[in-house]
C-alpha cells in the first residue's frame, strides 16, 4: 500500500488539475522561461520583519498591468500522422543547444528532440543496470550537459551523457530517519541540488508519508531541510483528505539558478517561504486573495479524480474529504532573471477558452509586479504543461494517461466508447 498510496510533480509540470490531487508520485516541476521589462508601475504593498525574518505583504492587484502573450505554435510531434508513438512524457528539459528531452515514463526512456521538432535519438532503458531505471517520473539537467534521472523506488538518481552512455549515479544523502525514501522531484539551484522527497513508513495502523524538500550540495553529504510536512492514513477509518494530502510537494515548490528555493507549504493560504542557498528563510511572500470557492460540479471533478489515482489501495470503504474552497496557490516557477511565476487557482480554473493559464509575476524582492495570461491550445484541466527555456510544451491527455499508468483512470475514460487520442507534444516558442 505504501508504494501505491505516495501520489506524483514535475511536474516537472503537470495538469493543473492533477497537481492539486496527486497522491502516487509527483512528476517534476516546470522550469520557466519567460523575461519582463523592469518594473514602471509603483508597488503598494510593504514589507515587515518578524523574527529577522521579511514578510512583504502585497496586495491583491499587481503594480502594473496584465500581459497577454498570443502563443504560435512551432511544431507539433506524437498523434496518429506521427512514427513516434508516446506513452507518458512526465517532464521536459532543455540544454544549451536548442535540444529537448522529453521523459517517457510508461516506455521508461528519454526521447530527444532539436529545435525543429525532429528526433534526434532515444536515451536510457527499462531496467536495473548502468543508465537504466523504472518508475521515473522527473529528471534534471547538470552542468556539464549530463541528464540525471529519478527513479522514484527504490529511490536512485540514474546518469545518463547526452548520447545515451551510462554515467553513474548522481550522489545523494544518506537516510537517517525511520522509513524509506521515495525521490519525487529536482532541480538545480546555483551550486546545490534541491530535492523532494518522501519518507514513507507503513504501521499496523495506517500509513505515514513526510515529505521533504531539501538543498543537498554537490557531493550529496550536506543536506539542509527546508520543509517538512507529515501527511497520514489510519487504515480504520480509510480517510483521504484533501488538505492532509495536497501538500507542497504537488508543484508549489520552485528552485532558482541563484541557489533560492521556495514553497507553499501550507493548504489554503497564499504564502510563499524563500530560502537562501545555504537554507536559511529569508522571506515570506504574501498576497491579499479571496477565497476561491468551489461549487459542486468542481467538488466533484475533483473527487473523481481522487478516485482514479486511489483506486488500487486495497482499503475498502474508502472515503475522501473535499476542501469547499481551492488551494490559492496551484503551481510556482522560478525564471532566470530571479523573478518568480506563481499559477493561481483563479489562474487556471473558469478560463475563456484559448487561455492557457494567468500567472501572477513577483520580482526578485517578492513584489507582486504584474499577471501575465497565456493564449494558446491547452486545457489546464486536462493536458500537462511544461516550461523549457524558450518554450512552452503542452503535452495532450495527459492526465487520463498518468491516472492510467499508475492503475487508475477516470470512469467518464473508462465508460468511453471511442479509442482516446494518442498523446501529442506542442511547442510553443516563448520570446525572452
Amino acid at each position: 500500500m505504501s508504494e501505491e498510496f505516495s501520489m506524483n510533480r514535475s511536474v516537472r509540470s503537470i495538469s493543473l488539475t492533477a497537481r492539486s490531487v496527486r497522491l502516487m508520485l509527483v512528476v517534476a516541476l516546470f522550469a520557466a522561461a519567460f523575461a519582463g521589462p523592469a518594473v514602471a508601475g509603483a508597488w503598494k504593498g510593504e514589507e515587515v520583519t518578524k523574527e529577522g525574518v521579511i514578510h512583504v505583504m502585497n496586495p491583491a492587484e499587481p503594480a502594473n498591468k496584465q500581459v497577454v502573450i498570443d502563443l504560435e505554435e512551432a511544431w507539433r510531434v506524437g498523434g496518429e500522422d506521427d512514427e513516434e508513438l508516446f506513452g507518458v512524457i512526465t517532464d521536459i528539459e532543455a540544454d544549451d543547444d536548442g535540444n529537448y528531452y522529453m521523459l517517457d515514463s510508461q516506455l521508461n526512456e528519454v526521447k530527444i528532440y532539436d529545435g525543429d521538432g525532429d528526433h534526434v535519438r532515444n536515451i536510457g532503458r527499462e531496467g536495473e543496470g548502468p543508465g537504466e531505471f523504472r518508475g521515473a517520473f522527473n529528471m534534471f539537467r547538470v552542468p556539464g550537459g549530463n541528464i540525471g534521472v529519478l527513479q522514484a523506488f527504490p529511490g536512485k538518481v540514474v546518469m545518463l551523457s547526452p548520447t545515451g552512455d551510462p554515467a553513474g549515479d548522481y550522489p545523494l544523502p544518506e537516510v537517517t530517519d525511520a522509513g524509506f525514501r521515495m525521490l519525487l522531484g529536482a532541480a538545480y539551484a546555483g551550486d546545490n541540488l534541491a530535492l523532494v522527497y518522501a519518507l514513507n513508513q507503513p504501521s499496523e495502523s495506517g500509513f505515514t508519508q513526510n515529505n521533504i524538500l531539501s538543498l543537498v550540495d554537490k557531493a550529496g553529504e550536506k543536506e539542509s531541510r527546508l520543509v517538512s510536512q507529515a501527511s497520514k492514513m489510519e487504515a480504520a477509518t480509510a480517510l483521504i483528505s484533501e488538505k492532509s494530502w495536497d501538500t507542497f510537494r504537488n508543484g508549489r515548490w520552485a528552485a532558482a539558478p541563484d541557489g533560492r528555493a521556495f514553497a507553499a507549504p501550507e493548504y489554503g493560504e497564499y504564502k510563499i517561504n524563500v530560502w537562501t542557498p545555504d537554507g536559511k528563510l529569508a522571506r515570506v511572500i504574501h498576497r491579499e486573495y479571496p477565497e476561491h470557492k468551489r461549487d459542486e460540479e468542481q467538488k466533484q471533478d475533483i473527487l473523481d479524480i481522487y478516485k482514479g489515482f486511489t483506486r488500487q489501495i486495497p482499503l475498502p470503504n474508502i472515503k475522501y474529504e473535499i476542501e469547499d474552497s481551492f488551494n490559492e496557490i496551484a503551481a510556482m516557477f522560478a525564471r532566470e532573471d530571479g523573478s518568480l511565476w506563481v499559477l493561481t487557482s483563479r489562474g487556471s480554473f473558469g478560463l475563456d477558452d484559448g487561455v492557457v493559464g494567468v500567472f501572477d509575476v513577483f520580482d526578485k524582492q517578492g513584489h507582486f509586479v504584474k499577471q501575465v495570461k497565456l493564449k494558446g491550445e491547452g486545457n489546464p484541466r486536462e493536458d500537462g504543461y511544461f516550461f523549457a527555456k524558450d518554450r512552452l510544451f503542452v503535452v495532450t491527455d495527459w492526465l487520463n494517461a498518468l491516472m492510467a499508468l499508475q492503475g487508475g483512470g477516470s470512469e467518464a475514460a473508462e465508460e468511453a466508447e471511442d479509442e482516446p487520442e494518442l498523446m501529442q507534444i506542442i511547442s510553443y516558442p516563448v520570446e525572452l
